[in-house]
């Protein structure tokens, strides 16, 4: 055993993505979370960097749990398991293959939380323990926060560091400034990052409950509902109209993974669930449309039908934000690089995705 193991507490919900897709390419970048509060569910990240391969075979027992630092008193959410698997020679870091989730509730004292794995390597019989100070709060949202600073860079880069405590107060702010309620590809953002953090619910339904809110405010998280995986929308608090509305707007909503791009605009949505979420499939369906423009100068496209000529827009429009978006986002080139290196991936795919790739060398 000749490594270290790591333990990080974290809110990223693209740890496969991160884990898998930059294998050889970079090394992988992952979120910490060191202040929760109740029922904001978080998930550990093992990497286990610390073992014996025994007649090609690893065999350890891991065991995750809080531990209160004063008292000692450990939360019943504990996590215990043993990873067996065959390994003929070491690989380095091995990313344990589930993400044990764990939360604060009401019921627990608040204060300062160890974060405890134990390792046991049946193998050697070597024990390893590591642990990260939490510290556990009840304080209340503040949804009404000002916060410093241009929304959209809080929101371009919301899966590098997810804040999900500060969604809805600048999610407010954006209502104000920008007037974003028709705005798909604005809302689809907010949905994404609400849906990844369901503890925001109860607080959301206490926020309505209080008559705080302006209309502006009640519509937009009325639009958000609409258009989110929150399946008991009939208990948040809205109004009888509100949740006719709600219920209208939520028959008509289907995921912009699930259907065909047909306009630029749809484009647009993908990369705010990537800025929400920073999943590879937002990115890979984008890469996708490139082949919409196979085969087409640019002056050939101006004698197109309406149609054809729509389709190549949208394949164009894809070049120019993965240019554009990869240029200040290099999780995007990973991305990008990953595809490119795929053997399933088209012989045209591939090189307008090396294209791309060498224009960001030609403006280093």
């Amino acid at each position: 055993m000749n490594k270290d193991t790591i333990l990080i507490p974290t809110l990223s919900t693209f740890v496969d993505d991160l884990w898998e897709r930059t294998k050889g390419i970079t090394t992988p970048r992952f979120s910490g979370v060191f202040e929760l509060i109740p029922n904001q569910e978080f998930q550990a990240l093992i990497l286990l960097g610390k073992y014996t391969i025994k007649d090609s075979k690893i065999n350890l027992k891991i065991k995750c749990f809080l531990q209160h630092t004063e008292t000692s008193k450990v939360l019943p959410n504990t996590f215990e398991t043993t990873l067996v698997g065959d390994l003929e020679k070491e690989i380095g870091f091995i990313l344990f293959p589930e993400l044990p989730k764990f939360k604060f509730t009401e019921e627990d004292e608040e204060g300062e939380y160890k974060f405890i794995l134990q390792v046991h390597d049946t193998n050697s019989g070597e024990d390893k323990e590591v642990e990260q100070t939490l510290t556990f709060s009840k304080k209340e949202i503040d949804f009404f926060q000002k916060r410093e600073g241009e929304i959209e860079d809080w929101r371009q880069n919301y899966y590098l560091d997810p804040k999900p405590t500060e969604l809805i107060s600048n999610y407010f702010k954006s209502l104000e400034e920008n007037d974003i309620l028709n705005q798909d590809q604005s809302i689809i953002f907010y949905v994404e990052a609400l849906n990844n953090s369901p503890f925001l619910v109860e607080e959301i339904k206490k926020l309505l409950s209080k008559g705080e809110c302006s209309q502006l405010q009640r519509n937009g998280l009325n639009i958000v509902f609409a258009r989110s995986k929150y399946e008991e929308v009939d208990s948040l608090g809205f109004s009888e109209q509100e949740l006719k509305i709600l219920h209208e707007f939520r028959s008509e909503f289907q995921s912009p993974l699930e259907l065909e791009i047909t306009h630029p605009t749809e484009l647009d949505m993908l990369w705010s669930m990537f800025f929400a979420n920073g999943k590879y499939e937002n990115v890979e369906k984008i890469i996708s449309v490139l082949y919409y423009k196979k085969d087409i100068t640019e002056e050939q496209a101006k004698s197109l039908p309406q149609d054809e000529l729509l389709k190549y827009a949208i394949g164009s429009a894809a070049d120019w934000s993965l240019e554009t978006i990869g240029r200040y986002h290099p999780m995007v080139q990973v991305y990008m690089i990953n595809k490119l290196n795929h053997p399933t991936t088209s012989d045209y795919i591939k090189s307008q995705l090396a294209d791309i790739l060498n224009r960001f060398k030609k403006e280093e």
